[in-house]
């Protein structure tokens, strides 16, 4: 879920301010923050908690590592 994921937002944030290569490239990262606001928004949703209708993430954050 949500704070599952922070640690990749707060990583590509990082490596862009240090002028560094980032390990997301700049389409999975907006997917990344969609992602995000699709949870933060999930509870608002009448199917909410009904984890069939939780949001999907993107099939790449699976490989990726702290």
């Amino acid at each position: 879920m949500l704070t599952a994921v922070i640690w990749l937002r707060e990583r590509h944030q990082d490596q862009r301010e240090i002028g560094g290569d980032t390990a997301l490239s700049g389409e999975q990262f907006a997917e990344l923050l969609a992602y995000m606001q699709a949870l933060r928004d999930w509870p608002q949703s009448p199917d909410f908690p009904n984890s069939e209708h939780r949001p999907i993430a993107p099939a790449w954050i699976a490989g990726q590592t702290e």
